[in-house]
């Protein structure tokens, strides 16, 4: 069973990651043209997209992580340059690790938003994937990643209902108010991910513990 210290972390992280108050004007433009009704739809598939995808991380990653030779320590390693390059991104309120134009062009073309580019990559991006992986690694028994699998569900669920909202809720906040949360989320991150890539050099380099 997970301490509270690693459930808080990990959802302190997840919920950065996700970032679903900073991707609220992100979703709101990209559902303008569409009525409520088809907003709330797509709020709530881009949710249960989400979710899908990181619980197919938790409960496969171990398998993805053996058949390429991958150690808890590495990921780690990685993890935590991932997740600082995009907190760093998040402190300058820049949105290019989301997306880039190209990809926003083309989804302004389709039918549905929802899964691509919305859960994938905006919300469900790489970032978020690694700190779900490395959740999963660090508590690998069932009842941890069942735990995992809790916070996910209950985040994604969140997300789905802010982005029910997102025009409203987008209008209140203003661009300042969704600059100023995404920052704030950047600087959690950056923390988390200097943790991350302490732990998982000191395991590769043991001797760096002292």
């Amino acid at each position: 069973m997970m301490t509270e210290a690693a459930l808080t972390s990990f959802l302190a992280a997840l919920f950065s990651m996700m970032n679903p108050i900073g991707n609220l004007g992100v979703f709101a433009s990209m559902i303008a043209e569409r009525s409520a009704a088809q907003a709330r739809s797509t709020a709530w598939a881009c949710a249960c997209a989400v979710a899908v995808t990181l619980l197919i991380v938790v409960w496969s990653g171990s398998f993805l992580l053996d058949l390429f030779g991958i150690t808890v320590d590495t990921l780690r390693a990685a993890g935590g340059v991932i997740v600082l390059l995009i907190g760093l991104h998040m402190l300058s309120n820049s949105n290019s690790h989301r997306h880039t134009p190209t990809e926003r062009e083309d989804a302004a073309g389709r039918g549905s938003v929802a899964v691509v580019p919305l859960a994938i990559p905006i919300v469900a991006g790489p970032g978020t994937m690694a700190t779900v992986l490395v959740a999963a690694q660090q508590n690998p028994t069932v009842l941890d990643k069942t735990e995992v699998s809790a916070a996910i569900v209950a985040l994604s669920a969140l997300t789905g209902l802010l982005f029910s909202f997102a025009g409203p809720i987008a209008r209140k906040l203003g661009e300042s108010g969704m600059g100023v949360v995404t920052r704030v989320m950047g600087m959690v991150l950056a923390a988390i991910a200097m943790g991350m890539l302490g732990e998982g050099l000191k395991g590769m380099f043991p001797g760096l513990a002292g």
